[in-house]
């Protein structure tokens, strides 16, 4: 159902079967007394017209107030990217709208999750992601109107709402360098992460604008992991570890490099340790730059981290508005990340 269009009736589905509607509604209540192949037909259409006969959504999709629809992937689970979900909750109540949310865990949500987000009888159902990822989003949600959080499709006709990684790493790389830094240590997200290629491109942007030669640089890709090579997490114990192996690596050079742009806050947590444990001092020794103002984590540094948030409450917001406001603009929407300085650097 597209946004706007009514949802589909009993009498939608009796017409694309061929069937009359008491035909449907015995199939939706006494399917025993119908012929295998007419319930067949029938269950065809229900799928293919998104129906959902359920007297409660009935009721809810005749209401006063139009009702978003949030299909979660992993948001309720972690504190990392929920501000997603809350700003569209937020913003959504403003505009006198309310907002359901469906909890999938799966990038492929199954029918019965689809089912149940349907049941809802959403105007517009968005779907957010923990992580910047690419989707594959099923012919139901599109049909829906679906809107990507967080997430993108190469998709056509599918709007997505995502962080411009490019554009923060820039920021933040050319914030470090203007304090006079010149030899940076660079930890890499691993190789399959979507914010890999697109953060090197905005550091390397930067160190061409301050003229940093190559040789004063070192890079360091952290190694895929086989559970989510795609997400931009770096959450393991190995991940640690070679954060460590690579600072080590990198101040055996002459001279010795005096930063480290870290692939995010939790790699800055383990370089704080480890630097702070060699005797050095941050940022007069070494300046020490993160990415991602995780919720929980950006806090705890001694001294504060400067580090680049992720427009999560921004990217709620606009993908909310895009359902409010009918907007019809199918296309990858990158939403500028913040600089946040501290005393790291």
């Amino acid at each position: 159902m597209k946004l706007g269009k009514k949802p589909p009736t009993i009498k939608d589905v009796a017409n694309v079967a061929g069937v009359s509607t008491m035909t449907v509604s015995r199939v939706l209540n006494r399917p025993g007394l119908v012929s295998k192949n007419t319930l067949k037909r029938v269950r065809t259409a229900i799928r293919n017209l998104d129906y959902v006969a359920n007297e409660m959504a009935r009721q809810i999709g005749t209401g006063r107030r139009p009702c978003i629809g949030i299909l979660s992937l992993n948001l309720a689970t972690t504190p990392y990217a929920v501000s997603i979900t809350l700003t569209i909750e937020q913003v959504a109540r403003e505009h006198g709208w309310r907002t359901s949310i469906v909890n999938t865990f799966s990038a492929n949500p199954s029918a019965n999750t689809l089912d149940t987000l349907f049941a809802l009888r959403p105007e517009g159902v968005i779907f957010a992601t923990m992580g910047h990822r690419i989707v594959k989003v099923s012919d139901r949600l599109i049909r829906a109107g679906v809107v990507l959080a967080n997430c993108q499709t190469s998709q056509k006709g599918v709007a997505c709402y995502v962080p411009d990684d490019e554009q923060g790493q820039y920021e933040g790389v050319r914030r470090l360098l203007d304090k006079g830094y010149r030899r940076p240590i660079c930890i890499h997200l691993p190789k399959g992460a979507v914010a890999t290629p697109l953060r090197r491109r905005g550091m390397l942007r930067a160190f061409k604008e301050f003229q940093i030669p190559g040789k004063d640089q070192t890079h360091f890709l952290l190694k895929d992991r086989p559970s989510e090579p795609r997400l931009a997490q770096v959450d393991k114990e190995a991940d640690y570890l070679e954060t460590a192996q690579f600072i080590n690596k990198a101040l055996g050079k002459r001279p010795r490099p005096d930063c480290i742009i870290c692939a995010n806050d939790r790699v800055a947590f383990v370089a704080y340790q480890h630097i702070l444990s060699l005797g050095l001092r941050i940022p007069k020794d070494i300046g020490i730059l993160g990415f991602d103002n995780m919720a929980g984590v950006a806090d705890l540094f001694l001294p504060p981290l400067s580090t680049i948030g992720l427009p999560h409450e921004e990217i709620g917001r606009a993908a909310a508005l895009h359902i409010i406001r009918k907007q019809d603009r199918p296309s990858i929407c990158q939403i500028p990340c913040s600089f946040i300085g501290r005393s790291s650097f």
